[in-house]
This record gives structure tokens, sequence and C-alpha cells, in this order.
């Protein structure tokens, strides 16, 4: 490529990731006048977009090598796998079927992302001999404290079959196969007092929290690596919550919050000299961001 030609595709990145940085949405940003040849050249390389007078790099196109080596040109490829995430967030919140598999996965990872922080006497009490051992059981119960989330707090036997439209549109799904021992999982499911917990989350709670942590799932899956791109993931999974519920992100995250801390308040562990819960819930049953 000239170079003249490599530099005036790179401040076309720039504005367009200045404009994301900005606040602007995805369909918003990095739009310049249609000059003849700023039109020329986009087209030359496959990157034309177009629209009211206007033109811009396409999302959709992979970009030349010399642009891929350059910062701007990396930051914007990784905004292309996020806008191929911002396509499909929309048809999972549209799709009941996707989306009832989405939150239970999302459940799911959202586990297996926690350390299940707990106090430490409680583990004794059930057997567990050491920390080690009480995280390794407790990731390999995540199939059986999320069945039994889905359960309770969904009226869903079986999970598995929830899974089944995800993998027919090739999305990723929870695995679930049981993992582990089933008196060890058990065991955790007593020392969480997991029973409690599910009488207290709030199913709205499960689905904002599953859906979220899917989401965070695919952007993983897919490799993003800079906060520009995360923007745009999360700003179309609030917005896609928003138009579900009729309710803003901060009422969204405040009931999510107000239910968490119930669960604390329920689980109090009133053994010990001072109260209090026997997890810190916060880092056990979060939002991804």
């Amino acid at each position: 490529m000239k170079k003249e030609d490599v530099e005036t595709i790179i401040q076309m990145l720039q504005r367009f990731i200045n404009d994301v940085e900005g606040g602007k949405a995805v369909e918003e940003a990095g739009w310049m006048k249609a000059e003849h040849g700023l039109k020329l050249i986009l087209e030359k390389l496959g990157l034309y977009e177009g629209g009211n007078q206007c033109i811009r790099v396409s999302l959709h196109n992979p970009l030349p090598t010399d642009i891929l080596k350059t910062p701007e040109g990396d930051i914007f490829s990784d905004m292309q796998l996020a806008a191929k995430i911002r396509e499909i967030i929309p048809k999972i919140g549209k799709d009941q079927s996707l989306q009832i598999g989405a939150e239970i996965s999302g459940f799911a990872y959202m586990l297996d992302a926690s350390e299940f922080p707990v106090l430490s006497h409680r583990l004794f009490k059930e057997g567990f001999s050491s920390l080690d051992e009480w995280y390794k059981s407790a990731l390999n119960a995540t199939f059986l404290l999320t069945s039994m989330a889905a359960k309770k707090v969904c009226g869903i036997e079986n999970i598995g079959e929830m899974f089944k439209p995800l993998r027919h549109s090739l999305l990723p799904a929870f695995e679930t196969k049981k993992q582990g021992d089933e008196k060890d999982a058990d065991r955790v499911r007593k020392v969480l007092k997991w029973d409690e917990v599910l009488e207290t989350v709030d199913r709205n709670t499960f689905k904002i929290i599953g859906f979220l942590w899917y989401v965070d799932r695919l952007a993983v899956l897919e490799g993003i690596r800079y906060p520009e791109s995360m923007m745009l993931i999360q700003e179309r999974a609030w917005k896609t919550l928003e138009e579900k519920t009729g309710k803003s992100i901060r009422e969204l995250r405040k009931a999510v919050i107000e239910d968490i801390d119930r669960v604390e308040n329920r689980t109090i562990d009133k053994g010990t000299d001072q109260e209090y819960a026997i997890a810190s819930w916060h880092e056990i049953l979060r939002l991804p961001w």
C-alpha cells in the first residue's frame, strides 16, 4: 500500500476509536464527509461503507496487513470482533429459547469465575481439610448449583434441554456433564446454604446476571482485548436489557445489589461470636461489569 493511503486509513480508524471513547454509539462513530479521494481508497481496499453523504471504514471487512500492524489497526480489528458480538446480543434477547439457555449458561459461568469465598470454619464442619480442597470441590459443583438454581428460580427441570437451541445456532453453552463426585457437590451445597440462597434470589436477578455473564463469555471466547471493544459490547448488552425490562441501567444494577444484600442477610452465620454472612455473596453472585 502507498504510505499516504496507509496514513489516510489510520486517520479514519482513529476517528472511529475517538468517537467510541467519546461515548458515541457504534452506528454514529467514524463518519466523515464523502470526499471522492477517500471513497476511492476505501473501495479499492474493500473497506467502503457509506450513508447520508458520509463514509467510514467498514466494520465488516478485514483490514489489509499494513494497517493491521499499526496500533490503530489492531484496536479497530478488535472492535470489528466486538461488532459481531453486538449483532448476536439482540438476537438472543428476542428469541426466548436462546435467551433461557444463555441465562442459565451465564449463571454457571459466573459461578465458575468465583473463588467461592466462605467462612473457613464452615468448610471444616462439612469435612473439607483445606481451602484448596474446597475450591476444587466448589468448581466441580457448578452443575449441581446451577441446576438447582434453574429449577427453583425458573421452574426448569432439565437444563440440558435448554442448551440445545444455543448449540443449534452454533453458540456456546455450558457443559452439562456432571462434574466430580455428587457427595462432594452436596457438601458444597450445604456449606453455601444454597437452598436458602435460592429461596431469596429473585428471578429477575437470575436473568440479568445470567444474561450479562453470557455476553461476557462471548467476549472472552472471541478474544476481545481492548476496553474500547468491551465498551461496545457492554453498551449493547445493557441496552437490550433496558428494552426488555423497561428499566434503566441504574435501576437494574440497584435491584441486583439489593437482592444480593438480602441473600447476605438471610445467610448470617449465627454460630460465631460476630454475625457475618457465611460467604461473601457480592463476590459470588455478581455482575461481570
